[in-house]
């Protein structure tokens, strides 16, 4: 920086080479400050998704688990409940005999391609998927029917979580 006398101002050195460079290296800090926020953002997006998921999982699960106990402990009655295997997928299904209006009708409670299905249908009869309603999705449902114990076993559960299982004995002879 010098100074002439006669012209009353301060004539300043041309930085051509210095300005550029500190230009560029503000512009690469903003860019890596911009990465470093939009990595984070997605980061806490897919967290977010994450436990989401985990928590409908477990919320289908307990759906599923306290539907079957509490027709267990609905009709625990002499001769209304009774497990065996369905005819869709070959497993054992929880089939609960129920008389209405002087016919008896038979509620399957089974297992089938990731999901827990009800269907309602006369005695005698043997449920089909376009007549069920899905309860809830879950990957893992086993029942039977213990008569050394006089009780029921299931288990439920899904991928990746904590599995149900419990005994309900029963109070009907």
């Amino acid at each position: 920086m010098k100074r002439d006398p006669d012209s009353g101002y301060i004539e300043l050195k041309q930085n051509k080479g210095r300005a550029l460079i500190e230009t560029l290296a503000s512009m690469i800090l903003l860019i890596l400050l911009g990465a470093g926020c939009f990595s984070l953002a997605v980061s806490a997006v897919g967290a977010y998704q994450r436990i989401y998921a985990a928590k409908e999982s477990t919320s289908e699960l307990r759906i599923a688990y306290s539907f079957v106990t509490t027709k267990i402990r609905q009709y625990d009655i002499s001769g209304c409940l009774e497990v065996k295997p369905d005819t869709i997928s070959g497993n054992n299904a929880l089939v609960i005999h129920e008389k209405i209006n002087d016919k008896i009708y038979d509620t399957w409670i089974f297992h089938y391609d990731g999901y827990l299905y009800e269907a309602i249908v006369l005695e005698d009869e043997y449920p089909e998927v376009d007549i069920s309603q899905p309860i809830a999705r879950i990957d893992l449902f086993e029942i039977n029917l213990s008569e050394e114990d006089q009780g029921i076993f299931i288990k439920a559960g899904i991928n990746g979580h904590k599995t149900y299982d419990s005994f309900f004995k029963l109070r009907s002879d």
